[in-house]
């Protein structure tokens, strides 16, 4: 059975296997080039202190916003998944709380947090749950917050905003991200965030050398005017 299920038919067993059967396209090992980048040119805006990562995988990225000094929440469905982030942890010797539950169920009241980092997260829910994710972005944010967001590039170059090519891709090859279009993430996450940066990337994959066409969204739920 593939390890990228429809997203109707994916269980907390489905992610399970798709760890359990060998590496998964995201599972690269490393935090992502992008939020790397995005800490060191916004350091300034992203002062935090608290984030959440939703989806954590196995801690990568967790572990990375940890040692830049946030108080990082990590939330992961795989109990797979879960059990190497922890012992990535305690070789990383870094400070982490992980949460072993659904993203929507946890949101409903786990408070607010200064940055949401969501690396593949929207982009395979957003077909099915994309209501219950926008709800849950709102519970978790608040006026001020930063919502960095990582997903696959769905556009045959970048500002076409039409799906071409790498659709096909997706279409042939299961672990290929199903990915999303500039006017996607505009019309949907545009609903709850402005626009810090969105620009085009290259998602690095234990599956392809080359990597997967991708975009780097740092966004930020608006302030109220003040008078």
């Amino acid at each position: 059975m593939d390890p990228i299920l429809p997203p109707e038919l994916r269980t907390t067993d489905d992610w399970d296997r798709a760890y359990r059967e060998g590496l998964p396209p995201w599972e690269t090992g490393e935090p992502a080039d992008e939020l790397i980048r995005v800490l060191r040119d916004h350091r300034k805006m992203l002062r935090g202190p608290t984030a959440i990562d939703l989806g954590c995988g196995s801690g990568a990225d967790a572990i990375y916003l940890a040692k830049a000094g946030f108080d990082v929440t990590a939330v992961e469905i795989s109990p797979i998944a879960m059990e190497r982030a922890r012992a990535r942890t305690e070789m990383k010797n870094a400070a982490v709380h992980f949460v072993l539950d659904d993203v929507f169920k946890f949101a409903e009241d786990a408070g607010k947090f200064d940055l949401i980092l969501d690396a593949g997260f929207y982009e395979f829910v957003r077909q099915k749950n994309l209501g219950r994710l926008l709800d849950a972005l709102w519970r978790l944010s608040s006026p001020g917050s930063f919502y960095f967001m990582l997903a696959a590039n769905a556009e045959d170059e970048p500002g076409d905003q039409t799906r071409g090519a790498n659709t096909q891709i997706a279409a042939a090859d299961p672990l290929f991200p199903p990915g999303v279009t500039r006017r996607e993430i505009h019309l949907e996450l545009g609903r709850l965030f402005e626009v810090v940066e969105l620009r085009p990337c290259r998602l690095p994959s234990p599956q392809r050398p080359e990597g997967y066409p991708g975009w780097s969204c740092l966004m930020r739920r608006p302030q109220p005017p003040t008078r």
